[in-house]
């Protein structure tokens, strides 16, 4: 699993090489929101057993089925 630190090191790489940083900003921005969201997500619907928590997987399962349109 790939640490925190080598995301936001590769995340600080890939906007030093676009032509204008700011447009992939607000990417990065809810890159790392989602990907929190998401193992937030997990770890409360394992602790709660609540189904509901599950919705927070919802984004990256439409995601998946999107690609299948591409």
């Amino acid at each position: 699993m790939i640490k925190i630190s080598h995301l936001f090191i590769l995340m600080t790489l890939s906007l030093f090489a676009a032509e204008n940083p700011a447009i992939l900003l607000p990417w990065a921005i809810g890159f790392i929101l989602g990907i929190g969201l998401f193992f937030w997500g997990i770890y409360k619907a394992l602790k709660t057993q609540q189904t509901i928590y599950m919705l927070a997987l919802l984004p990256f399962i439409l995601l998946i089925i999107g690609m299948f349109f591409i």
